[in-house]
């Protein structure tokens, strides 16, 4: 009997360690791409004011999609498909409206794309409120 607890104890310790692993990782990356996406976004907002910023613009918009590549697929193997899905999609809309040149349309898209992210986070991270 006191086996099968020592087993179960550890298996216990075991799924919170890789769920508190999973968590940080998730915060701290996803806490980088929000940077990154606040910076586009200021850029974006000044493009709108008529500064001439499109080098910055598409430099930034190349790391960012960059890094949301190699975060994407790692997290891939711990969060859910759908609400990834959701992420790319909204990245890939941005994107296109500022190539596009359409600011107006790529700020608010943007910030979707970042609202997706918070709530992301937000519906992993191992709170009271989750486990009920």
């Amino acid at each position: 009997m006191q086996k099968e607890i020592f087993i179960v104890i550890i298996i216990i310790i075991a799924i919170v360690s890789i769920d508190v692993l999973t968590n940080n990782y998730t915060k701290k990356n996803f806490g980088r791409i929000d940077e990154k996406l606040e910076e586009i976004k200021q850029i974006g907002l000044s493009l709108i004011n008529e500064e001439d910023k499109e080098d910055e613009l598409k430099n930034n918009l190349g790391e960012l999609e960059k890094d949301w590549h190699n975060i994407n697929s790692k997290t891939a193997f711990f969060l859910e498909h759908d609400e990834l899905e959701k992420i790319n999609s909204s990245m890939i809309k941005f994107k296109s409206y500022f190539e596009l040149e359409e600011y107006t349309e790529a700020i608010p898209e943007l910030e979707n794309c970042k609202f997706i992210l918070k709530h992301l986070q937000d519906k992993e991270a191992i709170d009271l409120i989750n486990l009920f």
